[in-house]
């Protein structure tokens, strides 16, 4: 998650909306950049003989449990076995999307994370919450990206739903002019403008062209990727599990992070994780 949708020198905060975790297990960090978090990790993992085990950009459907007991991966080409697994997938790879049709023309230049932005752009974040604020000031800060032109819009008129960090740094920008401000209205539609370009058009009857939308809307349970691993849900889609050891209806199988709850907060993932190791340790005995 870190690697895929943090920006170059994005800040990793490990507690979300003010709420502060304090670290349970033996591993834990300080607030940093995604490029210091990530030597942190990886100096952690080099240590104890694992970096090399992680396995990037693959996509797994399912987790499911064999007649043997084990649960079979694909990773790739081949089949991982594996007597536990933990699920921390998480909510960003699968983002809120706004009501509103896309026309197909300017699919591209609409995204979910930072990954496509340019030097140069304008772009126009679209929410209110941590992302959105993290997305807009991060964009205003970044050396390489200093002749884009931020916006952030909110359908609300003022702040609510940041950690007082970033509602002070977003403000911040926006009282010194560094940051556009477009709160207090909604988008009602979007269209195609000369040059592929995008159309904006708001609930107040004006609009605006931009090279780049980045929606900042939250995400959701990836319900799909449970559902075919036979993860019993809830309510709202979310996994079902015992609380205390996060395991699910299947033995062996676990679910952490922002998966289970919507606080947001790495550090309690990284507990989460501490209570799962606990009980895996404490059944092997």
């Amino acid at each position: 998650m870190i690697h895929k949708f943090y920006k170059k020198g994005k800040r990793v905060d490990r507690d979300w909306m003010g709420i502060k975790f304090d670290f349970v297990g033996n591993v834990r960090f300080e607030e940093c950049s995604k490029e210091a978090y990530i030597k942190q990790m990886d100096d952690l993992l080099a240590s104890h003989g694992l970096l090399e085990k992680f396995v990037y950009n693959t996509e797994i459907w399912n987790v499911l449990k064999g007649d043997d007991g084990l649960f079979a991966i694909n990773v790739g080409d081949d089949v991982v076995k594996a007597k536990n697994v933990i699920v921390s997938v998480g909510r960003m790879g699968k983002p809120n999307k706004p009501g509103y049709k896309f026309p197909k023309a300017i699919r591209p230049r609409l995204n979910f994370n930072l990954s496509k932005v340019e030097d140069g752009e304008r772009v126009m974040i679209v929410g209110g919450g941590d992302t959105a604020g993290e997305y807009a000031y991060g964009l205003v800060e970044l050396e390489d990206m200093q002749n884009c032109t931020v916006t952030l819009n909110y359908r609300k008129a003022v702040i609510n739903r940041m950690n007082p960090t970033n509602t002070e740094m977003t403000m911040k920008y926006i009282d010194n002019g560094k940051l556009a401000n477009k709160m207090g209205v909604d988008v009602e539609s979007v269209e195609i403008a000369e040059g592929d370009l995008v159309q904006v058009n708001f609930t107040d009857g004006s609009n605006a062209i931009y090279d780049r939308i980045v929606f900042a809307l939250g995400g959701t349970s990836p319900k799909d990727f449970l559902v075919n691993s036979k993860i019993e849900t809830g309510k709202w889609d979310e996994p079902l599990m015992d609380e205390k050891t996060l395991e699910t209806n299947i033995s062996g199988l676990y679910t952490i992070g922002d998966v289970v709850t919507d606080q947001g907060s790495i550090a309690l993932a990284f507990n989460h994780a501490s209570f799962v190791m606990n009980d895996i340790v404490a059944k092997a005995k």
